[in-house]
C-alpha cells in the first residue's frame, strides 16, 4: 500500500542555532515519506547556508526577500504552491520532531472523516533540554475525537490545536480553505487557519495523546517576544472570522448568543490576565469586571471574580490558580500512549 507523502513546512528567520537541530529531527523520522521545504525569510546569519548543507532531496529550501510576521501566511503558502504532499505538517525552523511523530500520526488521516489532527508537545530551551510540557486535552485515553463544529467552538475560546509543531492536516482541506490565513491578525497564522478549516468543513479532529513535537521556548521566539499583543488579537481572529462566515454556517456550528457570549468572556479574561502580568491593574481590574458581567457559566465567573480580587491585591491569585491547576493534570496518571491504538472515543475532556 502506498504511504502517504507529509509536506513539512518549515519557515525559519535567523535561526542558524536551531536549524540543523530542526532538520535532523526530520531526517531521524522513522517514517521515510515525507519532503521538508524551508522557507527562510530573508535570514541574515546564514540560516539557508545551513539548510543548503544538507543533501537530501527532499528537503528543499526557499528564499524570500525579509517581510517579517506580518506576511507569515505568504510565507507559509509559499511553501504549499511547491508542495507535494497529501498531509501538511507545519515544524518551525527552532522546533523539533520525535522520531516515532510521523509514524504515530499518518495513519490517523486513514479515516476520511480526520481533518487534523495534534498531540502533545514537550518543551525544551536553548540547548534542547526538556522544562515542561504543554498539553491541550487532557486525557487517559490514547485519543481522542472532536466534531469540528465543537472545535471551532473550543476554538473561539482557546487554542486547542497547539503547539503548533505537532499539527497536521490534510491538503485538500487546506487546498479549500484558499490555504494558510492571517485574517484579523498581524502575528497568528494558525488560529485563522484551524478556525476556517473547522468552520467550512464536515469532519472531525483527532487529538493524539502523545508527544508529536518538542517546542521550543527561547526569548527570541515570536510566542515570547509578542505574548501580550497574541492574546489580545486571539479575540480579534475570533470577531473577524464571525464577520466572515454567512448566517447559515454560524448556525449550524452552533453559533448562537451564549456561545459567542462565552469567547467574548474568555477575550475579556486573557486581556485582564494581560494587564495584570504588565502590572496595569486598573486596567485588569476593568476587563475582569466586564468578563464578570458578561459570564455565564461558574468557572467563568469564578475566573473573573479571581481576576478582580488580583488586580486589587497586586497579587497575581488567577495566575496562581492556573499554576496549581497544572501541576494537579500534571500528576494525574495518563494512558500510555501505546495503548489501544483502536478507534478513537468521542471527545468529553477538554481543557
Amino acid at each position: 500500500m502506498k504511504r502517504p507523502l507529509v509536506t513539512i513546512v518549515t519557515p525559519a528567520y535567523n535561526q542558524k542555532r536551531y536549524i540543523a537541530a530542526c532538520v535532523e529531527s526530520v531526517l531521524a523520522q522513522t517514517y521515510s515519506a515525507w519532503e521538508q521545504i524551508v522557507v527562510d525569510d530573508g535570514s541574515t546569519d546564514g540560516t539557508s547556508d545551513i539548510v543548503d548543507g544538507f543533501r537530501d532531496p527532499r528537503i528543499r529550501c526557499i528564499r524570500l526577500p525579509h517581510r517579517g510576521l506580518a506576511s507569515l501566511a505568504e510565507s507559509y503558502n509559499t511553501a504549499l504552491a511547491s508542495a507535494r504532499g497529501e498531509l501538511v505538517a507545519v515544524l518551525e525552523g527552532d522546533d523539533l520532531w520525535p522520531a516515532d511523530k510521523l509514524e504515530a500520526q499518518v495513519p490517523v488521516f486513514d479515516d476520511p472523516a480526520v481533518l487534523l489532527s495534534w498531540g502533545r508537545g514537550a518543551l525544551v530551551d536553548d540547548d534542547g533540554r526538556p522544562c515542561g510540557e504543554r498539553v491541550s486535552v487532557h486525557t487517559r485515553r490514547p485519543s481522542e475525537r472532536f466534531d469540528a463544529a465543537e472545535l471551532f467552538r473550543r476554538l473561539t475560546r482557546v487554542n486547542l490545536l497547539t503547539p503548533t509543531v505537532t499539527v497536521m492536516v490534510r491538503r485538500s482541506v487546506l487546498d479549500r480553505a484558499g490555504g494558510f490565513r492571517q485574517a484579523g491578525s498581524s502575528l497568528y497564522v494558525d488560529l485563522p487557519t484551524w478556525l476556517w478549516i473547522t468552520a467550512t468543513n464536515q469532519g472531525q479532529g483527532q487529538f493524539l495523546n502523545q508527544v508529536l513535537g518538542h517546542y521550543r521556548v527561547h526569548g527570541q521566539q515570536t510566542t515570547q517576544g509578542h505574548k501580550h499583543q497574541m492574546d489580545a488579537q486571539h479575540l480579534q481572529v475570533v470577531m473577524e472570522m464571525e464577520r466572515r462566515l454567512d448566517p447559515a454556517t454560524l448556525e449550524r456550528l452552533g453559533w448562537h448568543a451564549g456561545v459567542r457570549s462565552r469567547a467574548l468572556v474568555s477575550g475579556d479574561i486573557v486581556r485582564g490576565a494581560s494587564h495584570l502580568s504588565g502590572r496595569e491593574f486598573r486596567a485588569a481590574f476593568a476587563a475582569f469586571a466586564g468578563a464578570l458581567v458578561r459570564a455565564g457559566t461558574l468557572s467563568d465567573r469564578a475566573r473573573a471574580a479571581l481576576g478582580m480580587a488580583s488586580a486589587v491585591s497586586r497579587v497575581d491569585l488567577l495566575g496562581a490558580a492556573y499554576t496549581l491547576r497544572d501541576r494537579l493534570r500534571a500528576s494525574t496518571p495518563a494512558a500510555s500512549p501505546a495503548a489501544g491504538r483502536g478507534a478513537a472515543r468521542p471527545h468529553r475532556n477538554a481543557a
